[in-house]
């Protein structure tokens, strides 16, 4: 007789909505407490905003980076 194997646990997926969210608010901090300081996070930031920004018809142009003194 065999030996009887644990069937192993597959964890649920993640929710894509709760993913996002948490995405988009760590974004958004980032911008906020950065200053848009041109890192690879402010762009990701820009591109994620306009994207979704373009449903309101906003004319599709890349806000200007402050530099940081």
């Amino acid at each position: 007789m065999a030996p009887q194997l644990e069937t192993a646990r597959i964890p649920e997926a993640a929710d894509e909505s709760e993913v996002l969210r948490e995405q988009l608010e760590y974004l958004i901090d980032h911008t906020a407490d950065q200053v848009q300081c041109g890192c690879p996070e402010c762009q990701r930031y820009l591109r994620v905003r306009s994207v979704l920004l373009e449903i309101f018809g906003e004319p599709r142009r890349e806000p200007q980076l402050v530099k940081a003194a």
